[in-house]
């Protein structure tokens, strides 16, 4: 699979946009290249106190990883001004893992190679 690293780099520009989106000033990245794997953890504050906006996070990132649309759409993640493309990372990721505080937002996700 052809652009391996510009895809994790698009995966991380969109997490960002997205905690911005829910009012986070506070973004920790941490991205570590493993034998078999990529893994991604993002943690932030969020002021929002809109529910949906974090079930939506959830709920797209949860969703099982389809290499077949990831071939075609890669490239547009990070690149909306408009809306999120939180499927989009769902799909070109492996595994996630969310934990949600009061006022933190913690994702861990995992590409394989």
């Amino acid at each position: 699979m052809k652009h391996i690293k510009k895809r994790v780099c698009k995966i991380i520009d969109e997490l960002i946009t997205y905690f911005f989106v829910i009012g986070a000033t506070n973004i920790d990245i941490n991205l570590q290249e493993k034998e078999d794997h990529y893994k991604i953890l993002l943690r932030g504050n969020y002021t929002t106190k809109d529910k949906s906006k974090i079930e939506k996070l959830v709920k797209y990132l949860k969703c099982d990883k389809q290499e077949e649309m990831e071939e075609y759409y890669w490239e547009l993640a990070g690149e909306s001004d408009v809306d999120t493309e939180l499927t989009l990372v769902g799909m070109m990721t492996d595994n996630a893992e969310i934990n949600i505080s009061e006022d933190m937002i913690e994702v861990v996700l995992y590409r394989y190679k």
